[in-house]
């Protein structure tokens, strides 16, 4: 028995909704004027009435012989139409195959461009800090230039050696002496030479012809040496060297630094699109905040500020000039907001959502958390 359902391809379980779509399809290709006839066209219409009312399951072929004597003809058109419901069935099955096909290669891309991102990004790191090194290195050598034209500092007439152990500092102490001395010896026999070699033309130029040679030798004569009539001490007293190690130490101790103070930190969640209370760990002043997809934070505190916490994990981007660099914490870098997009109340009670940094923050819940802020502060100042 053939019921209307066969006829139309649908069951008793579909929506009515899907049994429109069927009917529309099907009337579509038997139409007189696709390479259907008015008798098929009539039987689809029917088919569809008959299902509509409930009465999906009745024999279809009684009722169409009533109406229309041309039954073998009927009976051929529902054969092509069963036939072209096959075709369907395995187009439709082909597509859902590609379909999954697709999906799959789409999320191996997705998780491969995700990859390549990351890793332009750590060579993107890689190469800042290869430049601040370079910039580095350039600074050291300029300054190593620098110390070495400096004039030799004089060196210190007590022999610290003789009264004290050796140490590591004082040895590096005395070579530093040891290059500057070296540094102003060569600089005054450069201005010594620069300043004998004109004397010495104008000399040889007026005294007599014999006399150049000894003017000459003359020159070069070693100086003699000075013998210093100082007395020395060979033994010194124990008093005088515990005094001597007392002054040494003091002058060697530093200044030990201060603690730093501690960072506020913000408290991360989960859920994103969504405003927040919280309280940074350290300092315990509230703030609201709301999270990006991306995993960045934009966060208002009681002093009124607007902070955009930029996930670093995101792609590297061109930032907009409205941020200001501040600091960085854990896998943040932290940004003020004082004026452009994000910066106002208005500009978050009065939308939906915001864009900041190419990132979308959806706007949820805003004048609540902010009546909580504003209730908190005044408890806390």
């Amino acid at each position: 028995m053939t019921s209307f359902h066969d006829i139309l391809g649908t069951t008793a379980s579909m929506s009515r909704e899907d049994i429109k779509k069927r009917y529309k399809m099907l009337s579509n290709r038997s139409h007189p004027d696709k390479g259907g006839s008015k008798a098929l066209m009539q039987m689809v219409r029917q088919a569809y009435e008959q299902v509509m009312k409930g009465n999906g399951a009745s024999e279809a072929i009684r009722t169409v012989v009533k109406k229309d004597s041309r039954a073998d003809k009927l009976q051929q058109q529902l054969d092509t139409l069963e036939k072209i419901h096959e075709e369907l069935r395995a187009v439709y099955d082909d597509s859902q195959v590609k379909l999954r096909k697709t999906e799959a290669e789409l999320k191996h891309l997705r998780s491969t461009n995700a990859q390549q991102s990351s890793d332009d990004y750590e060579l993107t790191q890689l190469k800042r800090e290869n430049v601040r090194l370079k910039r580095d290195i350039t600074d050291l050598q300029i300054e190593l230039r620098t110390a070495k034209s400096i004039n030799p500092i004089r060196p210190l007439t007590t022999d610290i050696s003789a009264t004290t152990k050796p140490n590591s500092s004082f040895q590096g102490v005395g070579t530093v002496f040891k290059q500057a001395k070296t540094v102003g010896v060569n600089h005054k026999r450069k201005v010594w030479v620069a300043f004998s070699l004109p004397l010495l033309v104008i000399t040889m130029m007026l005294l007599p012809a014999g006399e150049h040679i000894q003017t000459i030798l003359a020159l070069f004569d070693s100086p003699t040496v000075k013998v210093n009539s100082q007395p020395m001490i060979v033994n010194t007293h124990p008093d005088d060297l515990d005094k001597q190690n007392d002054q040494l130490q003091a002058s060697m101790v530093t200044s030990i630094p201060e603690k730093p103070k501690a960072l506020p930190l913000i408290k991360l969640v989960r859920e994103y699109g969504i405003w927040h209370e919280g309280y940074f760990d350290e300092t315990q002043q509230p703030y609201i905040a709301i999270r990006s997809e991306g995993g960045s934070y934009v966060l208002r505190n009681c002093q009124g500020e607007f902070h955009y916490y930029m996930n670093q994990n995101l792609r590297s981007r061109r930032l907009p000039a409205n941020l200001i660099y501040q600091r960085r914490d854990r896998h943040f870098t932290i940004y003020s907001m004082p004026y452009g997009n994000g910066s106002t109340l208005a500009q978050w009670s009065g939308s939906k959502s915001l864009l900041i940094n190419d990132e979308y923050f959806p706007n949820e819940g805003f004048e609540s958390a902010y009546q909580k802020l504003l209730n908190t502060c005044d408890l806390v100042y």
